[in-house]
């Protein structure tokens, strides 16, 4: 009778094996990890579970993603002057210079593919 592969051999051919699949494997592990981190973290702090922003799903927004039109309204708002004659760049570092905190990416920068992964998460959440 032989002995059967080891415990370490097993692991050396998964390795293998892991490094023969393509990029879109490991960002898919990576999205995993994440979410699986990020459940441990609910369960062990019960109070924030379900309280993460839903705008917080979308992701880091851009000024430069903003039509010019938003730019100008968020300077209004924030009671900035001197802004009426600025191109999108200008708006953008005058914000960010004043501290504004950028809004989310605007939904029709999402593909529809993007936009059924968000509802998803929201009704998992839900």
């Amino acid at each position: 009778m032989s002995a059967g592969p080891t415990i370490a051999d097993l692991l050396e051919q998964t390795n293998r094996e892991l490094a023969g699949t393509d990029a879109r494997v490991y960002r898919r592990v990576a999205d995993h990890l994440q979410r699986f981190s990020a459940a441990l973290l609910d369960l062990q702090d019960p109070h924030s579970a379900g309280t993460q922003d839903p705008k917080a799903l979308l992701g880091k927004g851009s000024f430069l993603q903003q039509p010019a039109t938003r730019l100008k309204r968020l300077c209004k708002e924030h009671g900035i002057k001197g802004y009426s004659k600025l191109q999108k760049a200008a708006l953008a570092q005058l914000l960010e210079s004043h501290g504004v905190t950028p809004p989310p990416p605007p939904l029709e920068s999402f593909t529809k593919k993007e936009l059924i992964a968000l509802v998803r998460q929201l009704q998992e959440e839900g």
